[in-house]
């Protein structure tokens, strides 16, 4: 119905899988050929992944190299989907008359969008409903990733079960009102505050992580999702955090015709980072 609706003229269709479905790691491995790499890939993934190897998709992306211990090393981000989910979507796709031609993670598809190849490093942020995915992005690339279930949906039940409301009212109090101090006195603030503290204190230890692992620093934190278009949630993340913090625009790497771009307003931006990143796949 969408498809019609927005008169797209393509069949093509390029598609994201949810993170917090899908398994990642990063791992560092000696010098191989792509034929020895495969079988160690395979090995490192029985290790980590919960589910047996054969109810899996696997798919690596090289990273870069690393010197650990003073031998050179390979870093590879595996990436393992179940093939029931890949079925299920390329069944919907194909039930609805369009073509699958792409298929990836959805915090792969959003680090292209908001970061770009010549980016310092960052750690992009997707604040969704269901699951907070978060993504370390060096060079353009995803070497890190993790997903956490405290998301929008907690911070609409805190608010409430703190104001007595339906999920309905909850949800518009949370989008009107945000952590902002001034609004309704504070109620809603303090309501969604300590799960807002849960997310944020996840950030601190995802960044303590790959400061320990890698020796690197992070600097900067871009929020998507539609969490992030809370009002004050920048600036809470930021004191709390005391880093770089910015909402992600995933518009600023691509054209657009400048009467579409009139049509989005500030609180939608965030909304399209997966589909900007899924778009701008093998381009560049």
């Amino acid at each position: 119905k969408l498809h019609q609706e927005a008169k797209i003229s393509t069949k093509n269709v390029t598609t994201a899988l949810p993170q917090d479905r899908v398994f990642t790691r990063t791992v560092n491995l000696p010098s191989l050929s792509e034929e020895e790499l495969r079988s160690a890939i395979k090995w490192e993934a029985e290790q980590y992944i919960p589910i047996p190897l054969e109810e899996v998709i696997l798919a690596h992306q090289i990273v870069g190299q690393v010197r650990i211990d003073n031998q050179q090393k390979t870093e590879v981000l595996i990436v393992a989907a179940p093939k029931r989910l890949i079925n299920k979507t390329l069944k919907v796709l194909k039930t609805a008359g369009l073509n699958p031609v792409g298929l990836e993670t959805e915090i792969i598809a959003m680090a292209r969008s908001l970061v770009a190849p010549d980016g310092e490093i960052a750690l992009v942020v997707d604040l969704g409903a269901k699951a907070t995915d978060m993504a370390v992005v060096e060079g353009g690339l995803v070497v890190f990733s993790r997903s956490i279930t405290t998301a929008g949906e907690a911070l609409t039940r805190a608010v409430a079960s703190s104001l007595g409301l339906d999920p309905t009212q909850a949800e518009a109090y949370k989008k009107a009102y945000g952590v902002d101090p001034q609004k309704l006195e504070g109620k809603v603030k303090r309501a969604i505050g300590p799960v807002l503290d849960v997310v944020v204190k996840e950030i601190e230890k995802t960044i303590g992580y790959f400061r320990a692992e890698t020796k690197k620093t992070i600097k900067r934190v871009i929020l998507s999702g539609g969490t992030s278009g809370l009002p004050e949630v920048v600036s809470l993340m930021a004191s709390k955090l005391s880093l770089e913090i910015q909402v992600g625009n995933p518009f600023d790497q691509i054209k657009i015709n400048e009467s579409l771009k009139k049509q989005i307003t500030q609180v939608q931006i965030p909304l399209y980072a997966i589909a900007v990143g899924l778009a701008m796949k093998d381009i560049g």
